[in-house]
């Protein structure tokens, strides 16, 4: 995203009502480390999605866009905007009527896209998923407490609209990109719409690409400064599914009205999956089809790329390889005569249920090319996640953790500042957190390597898990089903923990493996998912190992109300764990309830 600028904004920012930053980055940070503050709203849990365009930056401003709860299944979305003071201005986006206007959750789907003008005006496409415009501009320029529904002014009154991408132009015009539906004849084809400042007007510029018995899966747009407009999108099965096929990138010239190929070649538009020519960056494999839909079968899902002097430098993408689940992250360019395919994320090779959530994107400044991605990996019933940002100035990458891990899922998209450091939008929507990260592009490079990073989202340095070759026994359990085996069995559920007898006041749970070795530490996680987790969880109770010298404390945890602690064992050699529990809980029924033991050898 190019950044601009243009009169009378902070003129506009000024005048709006300002919210007080509530983490402002810490004082004398290295200049190479991520800064990150927490934007002091609360969105909606629907605020995910992996094509959208949430953030625009323009001089020293950056915009925010999102949703925001209103009532259960229902959101607002509203814009945020953060000067270069560090003061915050929100807004709602307001029907005819001047309501905020609502709209229904529909989480990946129904997800706001922004862009700014060269005059200033912002234009929000927001919450379509097959169904007609929803779009919405500022009447003052800057001003995100100015939109309002102008939904009218669209062409193509009546059509069914998903997926809108935004892209700012080279000479103070917008760009969209759409799904647009035609049903009727068994396809859902991308469109491209062109915004005019000088007349105000939105007209359909071209068919994307099209074809009977697929759909179009919109990615990622930009217009060099030149005004090329850069597409990136992937083929889905008509009318829809989860795992799309047939990574596709073509440049549009507005001049010419022609597309063409990585390689210059014009294509006829609209463009086909079957086409001739180096559109498709990722073919199909052996046996692929575009109605292979199977989970465990090929499959791309969420492309981003990077655009430096009005060339192609790479796309990051996630895919997912026969017989696989999981989608490691790949990052794809152009050699001059074909595609090459690098993997940046393998996912199998991390091991441990480790795995990539649908949100990458790329950056490219001077020599350094950045690839931003999220790892995630299970946490007793829940999802573990971690921001992740790959820089390379040749054909090294490293790997550098953004923040730090979060239950459950993160989003992100980036874009350069005018000084060629990266803005950030970083939403937590389970959490109801959204963060404005700023990445300088100066500092000390990174010699980290994404098993590093995976290391910090596991809480120790990945080795094996002990506790999981052991035998596992205790002073009593409540039920059959609740044995101590189910403790050390890698599952964390209501239904596979050990849990104590209420006769038992004063518990003790052990773990015994073959043979001693190092341990790095502990973790405990104990509670239940019913009810307040701090009056089920383990209260006061003690980790110990047995080393040669006999059992040695390694922990103490009086009044725990966290769900999972950790004890450092410190490299002592041991081959048992044991817990000794002085108060089992603080509920009614005082019970011991621990999902997992997990005792992590030390790495050499």
């Amino acid at each position: 995203m190019t950044p601009r600028t243009w009169a009378g904004v902070a003129a506009a920012a000024a005048a709006a009502v300002t919210l007080s930053v509530l983490a402002a980055p810490a004082a004398g940070a290295d200049p190479a480390s991520p800064s990150l503050e927490t934007v002091p709203v609360t969105v909606d849990a629907s605020n995910q999605s992996g094509w959208w365009n949430p953030l625009a930056v323009v001089g020293g401003t950056t915009y925010f866009a999102y949703n925001v709860t209103t009532t259960t299944g229902r959101h607002q979305v509203h814009l945020a905007a953060r000067a270069a003071d560090g003061a915050w201005t929100t807004g709602c986006l307001r029907t005819s009527a001047g309501a905020c206007a609502d709209f229904l959750d529909d989480n990946g789907h129904n997800q706001p896209s922004i862009v700014v003008d060269g005059s200033g005006q912002i234009h929000a496409f927001v919450s379509m998923h097959h169904e007609p415009w929803h779009y919405f501009r500022s009447t003052v320029a800057g001003d995100v407490t100015s939109l309002v529904d102008v939904s009218a002014e669209m062409p193509d009154q009546g059509a069914a609209i998903s997926y809108p991408v935004t892209a700012p132009g080279a000479n103070g015009d917008a760009w969209l990109m759409v799904r647009v539906g035609a049903d009727p004849q068994g396809r859902r084809d991308g469109v491209l719409y062109h915004y005019t400042p000088a007349t105000g007007t939105w007209t359909r510029e071209a068919v994307i690409a099209s074809a009977v018995g697929y759909s179009f899966y919109a990615d990622d747009l930009t217009v060099d400064d030149s005004g090329r407009v850069h597409i990136l999108w992937e083929w889905g099965p008509w009318p829809a599914g989860p795992y799309r096929h047939l990574g596709s990138y073509v440049v549009y010239d507005p001049a010419t009205k022609v597309f063409r190929d990585v390689a210059g070649t014009a294509l006829t538009a609209p463009v086909r999956p079957t086409d001739p020519g180096a559109t498709v960056w990722r073919t199909f494999a052996s046996g692929e089809t575009v109605n292979t839909v199977s989970p465990d079968a090929p499959a791309v899902q969420t492309a981003k790329m990077a655009i430096a002097g009005g060339q192609l430098v790479g796309v990051s993408y996630r895919y997912a390889e026969q017989g696989s689940t999981a989608f490691d992250v790949h990052w794809a360019t152009w050699s001059g005569t074909g595609w090459t395919d690098q993997t940046l994320i393998d996912t199998h090779a991390l091991g441990g249920g480790i795995d990539t959530i649908a949100a990458v994107d790329a950056t490219r400044s001077g020599s350094e090319t950045r690839v931003y991605a999220v790892l995630s990996m299970p946490d007793c019933g829940t999802a573990r996640s971690q921001v992740v940002m790959l820089s390379s100035t040749g054909s090294a990458w490293s790997a550098t953790a953004i923040g730090a891990p979060v239950s459950g899922q993160q989003r992100l998209r980036a874009a350069t500042a005018a000084d060629g450091g990266d803005v950030l939008y970083l939403s937590a929507p389970e959490k109801g957190t959204l963060t404005y990260g700023r990445v300088p592009r100066t500092g000390t490079t990174s010699t980290a390597t994404v098993a590093d990073v995976v290391a910090g989202i596991r809480g120790d340095s990945g080795g094996q898990n002990l506790a999981r070759t052991g035998t596992a026994t205790a002073t009593s359990q409540l039920r059959a089903d609740t044995g101590p085996e189910r403790a050390i069995d890698g599952v964390c559920t209501d239904a596979s923990r050990w849990i104590s007898s209420t006769t038992d006041a004063h518990p003790v749970y052990t773990v015994t493996w073959a043979q001693a070795q190092p341990l790095e530490l502990v973790r405990v996680r104990s509670g239940y998912s019913v009810g307040d987790p701090a009056l089920s969880v383990l209260r006061d109770f003690r980790v110990e190992v047995r080393t040669a010298a006999g059992w040695t404390p390694i922990g103490s945890f009086t009044g725990n109300t966290a769900t999972t602690v950790t004890a450092n064992a410190g490299g002592a050699t041991a081959d048992a764990v044991r817990l000794v529990i002085q108060t089992p809980s603080a509920s009614t029924t005082n019970v011991a309830r621990v999902y997992e033991v997990e005792a992590i050898a030390a790495t050499p």
